[in-house]
């Protein structure tokens, strides 16, 4: 029997560090009308990016922890999704946000060969965020051109620091590699001019993805964690340094992290051999941190002793 009601589902995509998770916190602020549900797929043990995720019930956000969609826990991705259908027929729109070295096609692929999915939801799309900053330097082409390649919106984030001359460049780019994709400019992944109902380029069917392979097992995660705060002049003088010399193995490293004598936990974010902190939630329990790094790390020297 058919759903009453088909969720819409927009998968959000892109590589590492090129701001998905930004995205998503202004999508769900500016639709405050809307009721969304989550499925937040995280590369490592530890969940960053739920923490940092702002607008959605806590209980119609389901994670998908230690493997990839794409490759490794396919069948847990079904289940999830025929659960959420069934605890939340009133949600709205349903969002999948990928991990930054996802292959996007089985994550879609569902979506039209599953007879049971294709009652419960109508699939509206998917959005490729690039990094507009790093673009040129990435360091898993093949995927990054997979991720674009299924896009029917490509929001080229970042790009307050670009001329029109450099964007005008990314833009052509992009129009090489994804030809049906639409593309839009932001900057910290306000994407104002975006139709969420309008989105759809492509035409798929159950015959689209049966040639694909995923294959980033050299791609890993190290996590570390500290349950007493951190000094905060030690630990940024050892990051900084870990960054720079490792920028070409590290692609990706985010974190929530605790210092002496603050009150307010620090957001980190890295990416390209950069990294910032923004001021989070304050600390209402025992301060830890965790700070995941994703890469390619085998015999990088990544502890830190506070």
């Amino acid at each position: 029997m058919e759903h009453q009601n088909k969720i819409p589902v927009t998968i959000i995509t892109g590589f590492l560090g090129a701001g998905k998770t930004t995205f998503i916190n202004f999508l769900l602020k500016s639709n405050p009308d809307t009721q969304f549900a989550l499925v937040e797929n995280e590369f490592g043990d530890v969940p960053i990016d739920t923490k940092l995720i702002k607008g959605v019930d806590a209980s119609q956000m389901f994670e998908l922890k230690q493997g990839c969609i794409c490759c490794t826990i396919s069948d847990e991705y079904e289940l999830v999704l025929k659960e959420l259908a069934e605890r939340f027929p009133n949600v709205d729109h349903l969002l999948i946000e990928t991990t930054g070295i996802a292959d996007p096609a089985p994550v879609i692929q569902p979506f039209f060969a599953d007879e049971d999915l294709k009652e419960l939801y109508e699939y509206n799309g998917a959005i490729c965020l690039v990094d507009a900053l790093n673009f040129k330097n990435i360091p898993e082409e093949e995927m990054a051109y997979k991720q674009l390649n299924v896009a029917d919106l490509i929001l080229l984030n970042k790009t307050e620091t670009l001329d029109e001359i450099e964007q005008g460049e990314l833009s052509a780019k992009m129009n090489q590699l994804a030809p049906l994709a639409k593309i839009q400019s932001t900057s910290f992944g306000e994407a104002k001019r975006l139709n969420l109902n309008a989105l759809k380029q492509h035409s798929f069917n159950a015959y689209s993805f049966l040639s694909y392979k995923s294959n980033h097992a050299l791609v890993q995660t190290k996590t570390l964690s500290f349950s007493a705060p951190l000094k905060r002049a030690d630990f940024l003088y050892w990051l900084e340094y870990t960054l720079d010399i490792y920028k070409n193995k590290i692609y990706r490293c985010k974190g929530v992290v605790c210092f002496q004598n603050e009150p307010f936990e620090c957001i980190l974010q890295g990416v390209g051999g950069r990294f910032e902190l923004e001021e989070g939630d304050f600390i209402l329990e025992a301060p830890e941190s965790h700070i995941v790094f994703i890469g390619k790390l085998d015999g990088l020297a990544l502890d830190f002793n506070p």
